[in-house]
């Protein structure tokens, strides 16, 4: 997944189209936009001649559209071309955006794919709050509870006036008191009841994860599954006290505020070191993710008597959990009835519930009473009232260096799209989407997949059989671009929507309809047919997927914008959004996708001798990109390159199946040999690389950039751009980089 944000779309009131429409009469372009173009272009025609000293082309060589001057001018805008590219790409693509875009105040990260976010949020908003003009009775019933639910969770006057009464509620609900427990716990407190209710009430997972979804050995059907979790505070910073302290002490200052704006709860510090020290214990049973991601990490099925009865080992301590009694509980309230001898579950961490299950019989109740009542409460509290949500904000401040706090707008636009995304995707598509674009980037999608055919054919790592069905599972590939076509059937969406209730004035029993009916339509999903045609994300979404399961690849409507598609010149386009097709199309052959076959199964369907060649040139990968750090935070924090390799991979893979792509585009159209204004002297090749380097240009704050290096699975977008394009003999090329330069070593990692 690329996260994994350029001409910008308008962020201000009104779409560029309504703008455009304003100066326009029966199709005929009016004089001051026509004036504003010309002046515009003639500018950077002057900074040609002047600034670059390059002689102009040939004008049936430039691009002139709207599109190509507006691309111009944001890339020479974000350029440093004080910068030699052959020493450092990324600051030549990148520094002059770096400099002119700072972080804002209110987030931690800010580059190409959060700017394109803040845009779409800003369309998704002018759309939610259109009814207050314009209240349409025609439309489906699925936005107009978009819009009540963007409505309640607006009015912050009724959430304060209900003060903390719903917390309460909610944790009487799953069993817990609704006050801090003291030192001597309830002796009729029930642990299990409290998972089980939370997972089934709230949606949230509390030491034991659990779901329905598609066997990975078979992914044809529905089962249970069942995971590790995490304590609700990084694991990596837990299990590392000492190089963390700063951000533990912050954890534990922020535990004791909450509480003490909750209550006159005494001890409070006692409780916070309670919940860090029980967190950093199941911490130290986890799982590492270094050894969930080895191939050696193994799935383990068992019906549901053999979950119950334990694995054999140490079944005292395994049986502490009442597996039956848990599952019941979840399922309750659901049209689907267990059966223990034929239902079977995948476990995927056994290890981690043998010594959670161990870990729960030795602790003192009132410890794990605690955990579990902060776990909750931390989770429902910064819905209600505004004093819990500052301390909130003071923490993230604190550990990532935020300096305000996000508007409440955004955060209630994107509930109201995590919970009806699809009908802000029927209004979105409707207003602001070309569906010209949709065809036209499933082009690109195309000949990128065939430029990384041709490269299979080419492998010499490769035996001839593994080569066969790559090719099958290359071919098997499902493309969704844009959004799905059902959803612009308003009596389809409404059907979709039914059960989703919201209720006028009540943003709590709205959060828990809501969330009542996504649980229970997942749990009523075992024992069904996977939906292979699903999508992974709605429209209003700015990134890319890769689904294993599905071996499906999605590129929302989100994303096919300025700077990643759209630009005006198709070797822009493939350098961004043809680089992040291929990225998403490697990600079916990178460490983990490519153990699963074209119908998403996990399967061996690689022989032994390719797989050795294989694993030789992820090492090249993982030692590569462990080998860098990040000036700001100094030689203690590197790149994880075991952990990045998944991404690292598809980077790498990714660029190289753009750029052939590309080629295959050029060599069938002469459109491709097009120039942009004020770069007349940087080729259609060159154009390519720049276009893929500039969509990761960002700042983040050092507490960001220290989590994505402790946790994230993706490298520092610097990391990104230089890792890449060090590994491309065509990249250097392009740009004429002697051998032996820093963009061009001698030795480079190349697998796809």
């Amino acid at each position: 997944m690329v996260v994994m944000h350029v001409s910008v779309p308008d962020s201000g009131g009104e779409d560029p189209k309504d703008q455009l429409n304003k100066w326009t009469w029966g199709g005929t372009l009016r004089f001051p936009l026509a004036l504003f173009l010309l002046v515009k272009v003639l500018l950077l025609l002057v900074a040609a001649t002047v600034f670059l000293k390059t002689p102009l082309f040939k004008t049936d060589q430039l691009c002139l559209s709207e599109d190509c001057v507006n691309t111009a001018s944001n890339i020479l805008r974000a350029m440093d071309r004080n910068t030699d590219p052959c020493t450092d790409f990324y600051q030549y693509s990148c520094g002059g955006w770096i400099a002119s875009n700072p972080v804002p105040d209110w987030t931690a990260t800010w580059d190409r794919l959060a700017l394109l976010r803040e845009s779409l949020m800003q369309s998704m908003k002018r759309l939610l709050e259109r009814n207050e003009i314009n209240n349409n009775s025609s439309e489906p019933d699925g936005i107009r509870k978009a819009r009540a639910l963007y409505r309640i969770c607006m009015d912050t006057a009724t959430l304060e006036s209900k003060g903390v009464l719903p917390i309460r509620q909610i944790l009487q609900m799953v069993g817990l008191p609704p006050d801090p427990p003291t030192n001597s716990t309830d002796e009729n407190f029930d642990w299990l009841l409290t998972v089980a209710r939370t997972r089934r009430l709230l949606g949230v997972s509390m030491l034991i994860g659990m779901n329905v979804a598609e066997d990975v050995r078979n992914s044809s059907v529905n089962k249970i599954v069942i995971e590790q979790v995490s304590p609700g505070f990084g694991e990596k910073y837990l299990l590392q006290a000492e190089k963390f302290s700063t951000e533990i002490k912050n954890y534990k200052k922020y535990i004791t505020q909450m509480l003490t704006a909750y209550t006159n709860f005494t001890g409070v510090e006692y409780f916070a070191e309670d919940i860090v020290n029980f967190s950093t214990h199941i911490a130290k049973v986890m799982t590492p993710s270094e050894t969930r991601r080895s191939p050696n990490h193994l799935f383990h099925e068992v019906n549901l008597i053999e979950l119950a009865n334990g694995p054999g080992i140490d079944n005292d301590s395994w049986r502490f959990v009442n597996w039956t009694r848990y599952l019941n509980i979840i399922f309750n309230d659901t049209t689907v009835i267990l059966d223990r001898r034929n239902d079977t579950a995948i476990l995927l961490d056994l290890p981690y519930l043998q010594k959670l299950s161990k870990l729960l019989k030795t602790s003192d109740r009132v410890i794990v009473e605690r955990f579990l009542w902060w776990s909750v409460f931390s989770t429902v509290a910064p819905l209600t009232l505004t004093k819990f949500r500052s301390l909130g904000f003071e923490f993230s401040q604190q550990l990532l260096g935020l300096q305000s706090r996000t508007p409440r707008w955004k955060g209630c636009t994107s509930n109201v799209n995590a919970n009806f995304g699809l009908a802000l995707s029927y209004l979105y598509v409707k207003s602001h989407f070309d569906k010209e674009h949709r065809d036209k980037a499933l082009e690109m999608l195309e000949d990128i997949r065939k430029a990384f055919e041709d490269a299979v054919h080419e492998l010499d790592w490769m035996d001839g059989t593994t080569r066969e069905k790559t090719l099958t599972k290359l071919h098997a590939i499902r493309a969704f671009v844009g959004y799905p076509g059902w959803i612009m059937n308003a009596t389809q969406l409404d059907k979709h929507y039914k059960k989703a209730h919201v209720i006028e004035g009540n943003l709590f029993d709205t959060y828990l309809n809501l969330t009542n009916a996504a649980v229970r339509r997942n749990l009523q999903s075992i024992r069904k047919k996977p939906d292979r045609n699903r999508w992974v994300a709605s429209a209003t979404t700015v990134n890319a997927f890769y689904s294993a399961t599905l071996n499906s690849v999605t590129f929302p409507a989100g994303i096919l914008k300025p700077p990643f598609y759209g630009n005006g010149i198709a070797a822009i386009d493939y350098g961004a959004i043809g680089a992040i097709m291929g990225h998403e199309i490697t990600h079916g052959f990178d460490d983990q996708g490519r153990r699963y076959d074209e119908n998403g199964n996990l399967k061996q369907w690689w022989s032994t001798a390719t797989l050795t060649h294989y694993h030789e040139k992820v090492r090249c990968i993982i030692d590569q990109y462990s080998n860098y750090t990040m000036p700001d935070l100094g030689a203690a924090f590197r790149v994880q390159g075991y952990n990045t390799q998944g991404e690292n991979i598809a980077d790498n893979g990714g660029l190289r199946a753009a750029f052939e792509g590309y080629k295959r585009r050029e060599a069938v159209t002469n459109s491709m040999h097009r120039r942009l204004p004020g770069l007349p002297d940087v080729t259609p090749d060159q154009l390519f690389f720049l276009g893929f380097a500039q969509i990761w240009c960002g700042n983040s704050t050092l507490g960001a950039l220290k989590s994505k290096l402790v946790d994230g699975v993706h490298s520092p977008n610097r990391i990104r751009v230089i890792g890449t394009l060090s590994n491309s003999k065509e990249f250097a090329k392009a740009w004429g980089c002697r051998l032996g330069t820093p963009m061009n070593p001698v030795n480079k990692c190349v697998l796809w």
